[in-house]
């Protein structure tokens, strides 16, 4: 049985991941807190909550060792230099505690190092991977591929904040990045947490754990919603040279978004992960964890679409 911390383990995906680690009932597990102490998992859950300052890491490290965790999994949103130092601290605190001997940086989505390679990106993820580089901790990156999730909204339960790219489910939308040609991988929340539980059981961990939880093209992924849903999608190309100038179609559902993420903000991001997926940095064609840990069975696209959309049809 290890000693589990989850860094950012409130928040959407990691309380996915956090769940899915405690249903196995194998570990120890702590939730590394920067926010009031409040139990979101329930009284008989198990799963001790640890309030810390990330900007302190001789803190970080006597709460590391005090509880002698041994493994890190770290879920923490890494989008601002401040928060990338954050982790950067938490890695330090890691390695000062001695009884830290595994870290898994938040990655996710996309191989950032590779991506790096083809398109000017901001060191914010990369910078951890450099640092556990140099460092005695084993470690991982978990790569997902893009969240299923995201095309459940309304009617699917999840952790995730709703977000919309490609496809407008609700308003029968899409907007596809590049010819939609090109494989791209799709891997709920929730699975994401059940392979992330089951590599704790590895001997080794590979420096890259990618894993799949379905692949198709965008333009299969589009048929499959229209057979889902029983519609016509309304459908847009955007061309990899629009997609670089941080241009994309509107879909309708992301507009009520603009009010707490303006417009110019949300346009860029979808452009860079549209770019993404046209130029295939979602498609993993490397071993998978799905190889490692075959106890794991992802949900398909076609299951969960047809789950949460052929009997919950907008009209």
């Amino acid at each position: 049985m290890g000693r589990v911390a989850i860094a950012g383990g409130t928040g959407g995906l990691g309380r996915s991941v956090t769940e899915e680690i405690s249903a196995t009932g194998k570990h120890d597990i702590f939730v590394l807190s920067r926010g009031q102490k409040y139990d979101i998992f329930g009284s008989d859950s198990g799963i001790k909550i640890l309030l810390v300052d990330y900007s302190s890491p001789d803190s970080l490290a006597e709460i590391l060792g005090t509880n002698n965790i041994d493994t890190i999994i770290s879920t923490m949103s890494i989008i601002s230099e401040e928060q990338s130092q954050a982790q950067l601290n938490l890695i330090d605190a890691a390695i000062q505690s001695q009884t830290v001997k595994r870290f898994a940086p938040s990655h996710f989505g996309i191989d950032y190092d590779e991506a790096k390679k083809h398109v000017a990106m901001r060191d914010y993820k990369c910078a951890a991977i450099c640092k556990l580089k140099s460092s005695p901790l084993s470690f991982t990156s978990y790569i997902c591929g893009f969240f299923l999730d995201y095309y459940g909204y309304p009617y699917a339960p999840t952790y995730l904040s709703p977000m919309h790219i490609v496809l407008d489910m609700e308003n029968a939308k899409a907007a596809i990045p590049g010819n939609g040609e090109v494989p791209v991988v799709f891997t709920h929340s929730k699975d994401v947490g059940k392979f992330v539980a089951a590599s704790l059981e590895l001997r080794e961990w590979p420096e890259k754990a990618f894993m799949v939880g379905d692949k198709v093209t965008l333009n299969e992924l589009l048929r499959q919603a229209e057979h889902a849903t029983g519609k016509r999608f309304d459908v847009s190309y955007d061309p990899i040279g629009k997609l670089k100038q941080y241009k994309v179609t509107e879909l309708p559902a992301n507009i009520p978004r603009y009010a707490f993420f303006p417009k110019q903000n949300m346009d860029g991001m979808l452009a860079m992960m549209g770019l993404g997926m046209a130029e295939g940095w979602f498609n993993f064609p490397q071993k998978t964890l799905n190889d490692l840990c075959t106890e794991v069975h992802p949900t398909s696209i076609e299951a969960f679409l047809n789950k949460y959309w052929k009997t919950n049809q907008v009209r």
